[in-house]
């Protein structure tokens, strides 16, 4: 049996290797995916923002921007799943309208998302909901209105014309016609 000493110090060790670990992975440059909007779009939007400066480093919001669209070990699930899922069962005429404003929406979304936790007015609560309700959302008309719907919300919060507590599910389902938890 290890005395309380060995095992401090053996804790302490597996502590300064991970964090040395993950010092030498945050300073590694990211690499862009093709795929991901423009990266110049993104840096503007941390340059505009100097509170956001304060809190976290260009690469640190560069990454959960990737992150954001490609998904992580936590949460595989990223931008560009729900965007192919919106896409996959649009009519072949409306795919490309489609596509445009589900592009914007996600850039408007990372910009915000991507910032520290205590800057940013777009959280993991707002973007579980409004890709389950584009997902849910009849393709048409409909998933047309929930992007509009979005769209303008974001707008909205990022003014602070609205709270973000504000916007739930029920407010979705009144607004939209939808049944979030239909028969469940």
């Amino acid at each position: 049996m290890m005395s309380s000493t060995k095992t401090s110090n053996r804790a302490f060790a597996v502590m300064l290797a991970l964090s040395l670990f993950a010092s030498c992975t945050s300073l590694q440059p990211i690499v862009w995916p093709e795929e991901l909007p423009e990266r110049s779009f993104f840096e503007a939007s941390y340059d505009a923002d100097a509170v956001n400066q304060t809190y976290q480093t260009r690469q640190d919001y560069l990454r959960w921007v990737k992150d954001f669209y490609t998904g992580t070990v936590i949460y595989p699930t990223g931008w560009f799943d729900i965007q192919e899922r919106v896409l996959v069962t649009a009519a072949p005429q409306h795919v490309s309208t489609l596509e445009a404003r589900v592009v914007e929406l996600g850039r408007q979304i990372a910009a915000e998302w991507a910032k520290e936790n205590e800057i940013r007015t777009i959280d993991n609560r707002l973007l579980a909901l409004w890709g389950s309700t584009l997902q849910a959302a009849t393709p048409g008309q409909q998933r047309m209105e929930v992007i509009e719907l979005v769209a303008d919300d974001i707008q909205r919060l990022l003014s602070r014309e609205i709270d973000k507590r504000s916007i739930a599910e029920s407010r979705y389902d009144e607004l939209l016609g939808l049944d979030s938890f239909g028969d469940f």
